[in-house]
């Protein structure tokens, strides 16, 4: 309500957005694109300290970065960020602002910063799964797989594994410095026993 109200939206509109996002992180599909996953990263954005407005915007990245969540499209941050667009013309909010929510949502496609540092922070907090703990972790690629049952495992193992693998082939996974100070060492761990369960089968 309050983040809604700092962009200029009313009360009611703050109603209706939240109603209109729980449908769509209720979707009967998902499993790990849920609000588990939204809380996980709102609970590691409070942990940051820095400019409020900028982690403001962020925060309204996160609550739409996942809106549109259809296995296996290319096109969920593009729809998600254009739902966000269409939250903060409501609001009545800048250019500036709708250009910068947009960039925020897009950096989760390819999980690449780019040099941003507000993209790093963003990236971090949706890749905060990674570092959680092995049991987390593993919990949360179960989820994954289910959300991705029509696929057969043999098709989906390896392409899996490849992901994971191509994360910890990255010089960093954060590129955030301070966030890598407290995720990369357990998130690379995390992948590697990933990639150790999924080449044996048993996830």
């Amino acid at each position: 309500m309050e983040l809604v109200e700092f962009l200029g939206g009313s009360k009611l509109a703050a109603q209706q957005w939240f109603d209109r996002l729980a449908r769509c992180y209720n979707e009967p599909h998902r499993r790990y694109h849920t609000f588990q996953h939204l809380e996980e990263c709102l609970e590691e954005l409070d942990e940051i300290e820095g400019d409020e407005e900028r982690l403001a915007l962020i925060e309204v990245a996160l609550w739409f970065h996942d809106a549109v969540c259809q296995p296996a499209s290319a096109t969920n941050a593009t729809l998600s960020a254009s739902l966000a667009k269409e939250f903060l013309l409501e609001c009545q909010a800048s250019d500036s602002v709708i250009e910068f929510v947009h960039d925020m949502i897009l950096s989760t496609q390819d999980h690449l910063a780019k040099d941003d540092p507000d993209a790093a922070i963003m990236i971090a907090l949706d890749l905060n799964i990674f570092a959680r703990s092995p049991q987390r972790y593993a919990a949360y690629e179960k989820q994954l797989r289910e959300e991705s049952a029509a696929v057969p495992m043999a098709e989906y193992a390896p392409r899996r594994a490849a992901l994971l693998q191509s994360f910890l082939d990255r010089p960093v996974i954060y590129e955030s410095e301070t966030m890598r100070d407290i995720y990369e060492e357990q998130a690379r761990f995390n992948l590697e026993e990933g990639i150790k369960r999924l080449e044996q089968g048993n996830l």
